[in-house]
């Protein structure tokens, strides 16, 4: 009798195990290659991930994204908002974001060639 109750316990224990870490969301690395350098992307989707990808090749290895910002930042926009990087320029003008995730990221994504590899 006392091993009846171990054997179900341990398969309820094997069971609650396996259906505990099935229930973990699928991880999307999205890459882009440009000029030797890899720029990565996550998110639970490919395309998403993609998006990802591409959206950072904007912001820190697009020539135009850096000539863009550069302009930004001596203008009186950019001193007013303290010279940020990159990264902050994008959420404190619309502009700059707008290049990044709508201009410079769509013609990433239909000529640059992104890849997603998704894993559990």
């Amino acid at each position: 009798m006392n091993n009846k109750f171990s054997l179900v316990a341990m398969t309820a224990l094997i069971v609650a195990t396996v259906l505990g870490c099935g229930g973990s969301s699928v991880e999307c690395v999205g890459t882009v290659q440009y000029q030797g350098k890899t720029f990565e992307g996550k998110d639970k989707t490919a395309e998403s991930a993609k998006l990802n990808a591409c959206n950072n090749y904007c912001r820190d290895g697009d020539p135009e994204f850096d000539a863009r910002y550069r302009i930004w930042l001596d203008s009186p926009k950019g001193k007013a908002a303290g010279s940020p990087s990159k990264q902050e320029s994008i959420f404190k003008d619309k502009d700059l974001l707008e290049y990044v995730t709508g201009s410079c990221a769509k013609r990433c994504s239909a000529t640059m060639n992104p890849e997603a590899d998704c894993r559990k």
